[in-house]
Formats: C-alpha cells, sequence, structure tokens
C-alpha cells in the first residue's frame, strides 16, 4: 500500500497544481475605457486607449489627422502608419491570437510594430491580455473585457494576446491599422497597400465559447508553432489548406 501511494502521489500532486493553475487562469475581469485610458499605457501593458467621439465623426476608412496624430504622439519617434486597412463589420475574431502578419518576432524588425484599432460603435468591445507582449510567446496574464463608447481606440503591441468581442451580435464596426517604424517599413511590404474587408453574420455557439477559452490556453502552439498556417492561404486541395480550414485564417489580411 505504501508503494501505490507514493506512485499516486506526483501524479495528484501534478493534477491539484494544474486545477489550481487552470481555475485561475479561467477567471475573467472586465474594465470599463476610462480606466484603461487612466491606468493602461503601451510601456507597461502593451496597450493603451484613446477616445474622441470626432475619431469615429470623422474616419471612414483611412485615420483623419486628429487620430493619426495622436495615435504617433504615443509612440517613439519616427513611426509611420502602413498603407494599411482592415474593416471588420458584424463579426469579431473571438479566438485569442497575436498579429502573426505584423510581429516583430516573426519579421525580425528592430522596433515593435503596432495595431491600432478603431471602434465606430459603442459596447463590448476588445478582449486583452495585458503585458503579454513581454511573456511571448507564453502568456501569464488573465483576460481583460474592455467595454467602451464610439469613438474608442486601442494601440497595442502586436504580438499582445487579444480577442475580439461579441458585442452581443449587436451592429458592430471596426477599423484597423498597423504603424511600424520607418527603419522596419522595408520588413513589411506583405502589409502596404492593403484594403480589406469582412462582413459576415455573428453567431454565439457553445462550440464558439469553448473554443474562444481553449485559444487561450493553447496560445502558446497556435501562435508560435503553427502561425506559419496564418501567413498565407493555401488552396484549399492541399495538405495545408485543409489544415486551415480550422483556424481562423480568414481573418488575417492573406484571405
Amino acid at each position: 500500500m505504501k508503494y501505490k501511494y507514493k506512485t499516486w502521489t506526483p501524479f495528484l500532486l501534478t493534477l491539484f497544481f494544474l486545477s489550481i493553475y487552470i481555475l485561475f487562469y479561467m477567471i475573467e475581469f472586465d474594465e470599463d475605457f476610462i480606466f484603461s485610458m487612466k491606468h493602461r499605457n503601451i510601456l507597461n501593458d502593451g496597450f493603451c486607449v484613446l477616445y474622441d467621439t470626432y475619431y469615429s465623426k470623422n474616419t471612414t476608412l483611412y485615420p483623419c489627422n486628429k487620430l493619426k496624430t495622436d495615435i504617433l504622439n504615443k509612440l517613439p519617434n519616427n513611426y509611420e502608419f502602413i498603407d494599411y486597412v482592415y474593416t471588420i463589420n458584424n463579426v469579431s475574431l473571438s479566438t485569442f491570437h497575436r498579429d502573426v502578419t505584423s510581429s516583430q518576432h516573426n519579421y525580425n524588425t528592430n522596433y515593435p510594430v503596432y495595431t491600432a484599432i478603431l471602434y465606430k460603435y459603442s459596447g463590448e468591445l476588445l478582449s486583452i491580455c495585458p503585458r503579454s507582449n513581454i511573456d511571448y510567446p507564453f502568456c501569464s496574464s488573465n483576460i481583460y473585457n474592455v467595454s467602451g463608447e464610439q469613438g474608442t481606440v486601442f494601440l497595442f503591441n502586436c504580438d499582445v494576446l487579444h480577442a475580439g468581442r461579441t458585442n452581443h451580435c449587436k451592429d458592430r464596426e471596426v477599423l484597423q491599422y498597423k504603424i511600424c517604424h520607418k527603419d522596419d517599413l522595408l520588413k513589411l511590404t506583405h502589409l502596404h497597400g492593403i484594403n480589406t474587408k469582412k462582413e459576415d453574420i455573428c453567431n454565439i455557439t457553445i462550440y464558439s465559447i469553448i473554443m474562444r477559452k481553449l485559444s487561450y490556453f493553447f496560445e502558446f502552439p497556435i501562435n508560435y508553432i503553427f502561425y506559419p498556417l496564418m501567413i498565407k492561404r493555401e488552396n484549399e486541395n492541399s495538405f495545408v489548406g485543409s489544415l486551415q480550414k480550422y483556424i481562423p485564417v480568414q481573418y488575417y489580411n492573406n484571405s
């Protein structure tokens, strides 16, 4: 009996600590955009939040001058907007991901690359894991679900783990931009001239809810090991193309 007990002890201890780990990181926190504006910054959290109704009212596709100026003022000198616009309407990428098509680690840029997202609706906006760019390729942060008003803008390091919120399938319009250091423009030529629009029907299911959570817990293999599957869309009849059917590759600019 003592021998059996000693054999099972490491397994039980492992199971216990694994359960504690899962339970701790199952917890998600809600955060208001006003709190984010006051307390979040790019240096410490990997993201910051801006807000002005002027942004939304005066931006139809490309960012208005005020939005461009305010974003660049949050970044070091010599950062520039890439000629890139990605519009997402009525659906969100609710699985957790890093922006692998503009990642500093994937493209070996000299400086961090940033994503800016303008929300032209009010409600549930973005789920984000603060400091996950620092932990790359892992994530030691809980999920923070941020709500806000029309005209809210998130500016974050492309290696920050994040996911769109469903906003209960209400009408939504999101505009996404990319900003990089001028010395890295040539390393990101695949983003130049991108003007892509995605529009789909929002559908909340048990499956989508489970996949959202699994994408958080398994973000390491998804975003670090299998990221090449999301860089370039392959023929559906090929082996790689068949694998891409099971990942959200259609939400990237390669679609």
